[in-house]
């Protein structure tokens, strides 16, 4: 089964497609106890979790999933049952051994066929949609578990989702269909042996449109696999009813059960191999924000250098994967009169309009630097204002979606005092490698260590 912690995270993010949930608490929570950021979410997501019964729902999926499989086998099984009852007619005591064959291995050999195209199109093997057997699986155990309700639908969806980032969903869903198929195959073939052991029927093939002997030559033909096996190969011209008794168990054998068989263990291979991948994609938009508020949320180191003490440096991480090669320009608390943009921008340079200390404004910038994920973010702050806890949890927010950020200090040279006093603030929270600049120079690609002042 999937691990608790990476299904209730894709579950909760599945419930918040809808709209967030209250986590205020959570947040805080889980901002205080971890340090990374894929802790972070995960303890959230745990808490939610628990408030809406999600732990507990999945804790009864986890039980009930075995035999919500046992009880699709079980009808399958029945399936297959009847098959073979319709086959072996007591009353005519006679057995059209092509009609019973296909019959007992028609509907088995179009399922496989189904995932075995799934398996081997290129769309599944980037994920893939699975068996219908499986994904009734799936949703019959979250909906047993959770009821009917969005929590159901957000589990089921994170469970899918798991499954086809870790490219597992055609093989989870084809062990359940295997397994199934495999009791239904299974007991078909027991009933078969049963009614053949216990009373004698006339066996053959019969046609009105085709030749017999062109039936004769397939008997023939499917009865070589079974043959290495020790089943007996029917003489086309005068079979016997042993023989060809033989034959049909064989070719139920050999052609229905064992590939059942064989790809049930293929796929629990698969799901050892992969299982360690069943993980949330930390680089979609949701994650990244979400990971930037926690982040914000830390515990606070200095309000202001000058009159405390440092402390301990707070853990971050920049923006991975792939960037936008851009520099980014925005303003944070700048007085009325300033200019924008303070200055011409050379290329590759875009300016952003300027935002205040509003939750609106920082969360559209926030929006803005997650959908760009810009190379270089420049924020632009007025020299002569006090470092304090609101721009400190701007630079928390906005590091883990830029690969770099730097602070351009404007108000006028030379400004050694207040650049000194900038810097030593931003070494006092943690954030040794965002430098502070008095001029353009923020602007460019150089490296912090040239550019520093």
């Amino acid at each position: 089964m999937i691990a608790p912690a990476p299904l209730l995270t894709e579950g909760i993010r599945a419930l918040e497609a809808g709209g967030p949930l209250e986590d205020a608490q959570a947040a805080r929570e889980a901002a205080r106890a971890h340090d990374g950021d894929a802790q972070r979410i995960a303890h959230r997501a745990a808490v939610l979790a628990g408030r809406l019964g999600l732990a507990d729902g999945l804790a009864r999926a986890r039980h009930l999933a075995p035999w919500v499989l046992l009880g699709l086998a079980l009808a399958v099984t029945l399936a297959g049952l009847g098959l073979a009852g319709a086959v072996v007619d007591p009353s005519e005591r006679r057995i059209n051994v092509m009609a019973a064959l296909v019959a007992l291995l028609g509907a088995h050999l179009l399922s496989l066929a189904v995932w075995l195209a799934a398996v081997l199109w290129p769309g599944g093997r980037k994920g893939g949609s699975g068996s219908l057997l499986g994904r009734l699986w799936l949703s019959a155990t979250a909906r047993l578990a959770l009821g009917r309700g969005a929590e159901a639908a957000a589990v089921a969806q994170g469970a899918l989702a798991l499954l086809r980032r870790a490219r597992l969903l055609t093989w989870v869903a084809g062990l359940a269909s295997h397994v199934v198929w495999a009791l239904a195959l299974l007991a078909a073939l027991g009933a078969l042996v049963f009614a053949l052991s216990f009373r004698a029927y006339t066996l053959g093939w019969e046609t009105t449109l085709l030749d017999p002997a062109d039936f004769g030559r397939i008997v023939q033909a499917l009865a070589v696999a079974p043959g290495w096996l020790g089943f007996a190969v029917p003489d086309a011209g005068r079979p016997t009813d042993r023989v060809l008794a033989q034959w049909l168990l064989g070719c139920v054998l050999v052609y229905g059960l064992l590939p059942r068989i064989a790809l049930a263990l293929l796929c629990a291979l698969m799901w050892r191999l992969r299982a360690p991948r069943l993980q949330p994609d930390f680089a979609l938009p949701y994650y990244r924000r979400l990971a930037a508020r926690l982040e914000a949320l830390a515990p606070a180191t200095v309000l202001d250098p000058d009159t405390v003490a440092p402390a301990r440096p707070a853990a971050y991480s920049h923006a991975s994967g792939a960037l936008a090669d851009v520099t980014l320009l925005t303003g944070f608390e700048l007085p009325p009169e300033q200019a924008w943009p303070p200055a011409p921008l050379p290329a590759g340079v875009e300016a952003l309009a300027p935002i205040d200390g509003g939750q609106a404004q920082r969360q559209a910038l926030l929006d803005a630097l997650s959908q760009r994920r810009p190379r270089r973010l420049v924020l632009a702050l007025d020299a002569g204002a006090s470092p304090d806890r609101g721009t400190e949890r701007l630079l928390r927010e906005v590091l883990p979606l830029a690969g770099e950020c730097r602070l351009w200090l404007l108000g006028g040279a030379p400004m050694t005092a207040q650049a000194e006093r900038w810097q030593r603030w931003i070494e006092a929270i943690g954030l040794r490698d965002v430098a502070s600049f008095t001029d353009a120079s923020a602007l460019h690609g150089a490296p912090v260590a040239q550019a520093a002042p």
